[in-house]
């Protein structure tokens, strides 16, 4: 992911950081609000790890997987609607997927009854 998203939504990228250098403080990397390198600062003196190397955490770790709290978040929902169908066939429809969705024709039984 590019960092503009990572700064962008700094709140729901701290728990991960805070997750990947549990010597870092919650209080202080929200203070750092998304700057990359004011974090390589911040975790190479937490660390006692040389910038150099932990700019390089950092970049592996940015490539790494996006909180669902930003995957999910309903600002996103037209881009991750319309990315789902990239693979599907011509005339095909991502919701007509009986095996993910269900058949329309068939009624669901109550739950407990068959």
């Amino acid at each position: 992911m590019r960092w503009n998203q990572i700064s962008e939504n700094w709140k729901a990228f701290a728990p991960a950081i805070l997750d990947r250098w549990p010597e870092a403080e919650e209080e202080d990397v929200l203070a750092l609000d998304g700057s990359e390198t004011a974090l390589a600062l911040y975790l190479s003196k937490v660390t006692g790890e040389e910038s150099r190397d932990t700019l390089a955490q950092i970049e592996d770790w940015r490539m790494g997987s996006f909180p669902a709290d930003i995957a999910m978040d309903e600002f996103r929902d037209n881009e991750n609607i319309s990315q789902s169908g990239r693979n599907l066939g011509p005339g095909e429809d991502v919701s007509d997927r009986d095996d993910l969705f269900g058949d329309d024709e068939k009624v669901a039984s109550p739950v407990g009854r068959r």
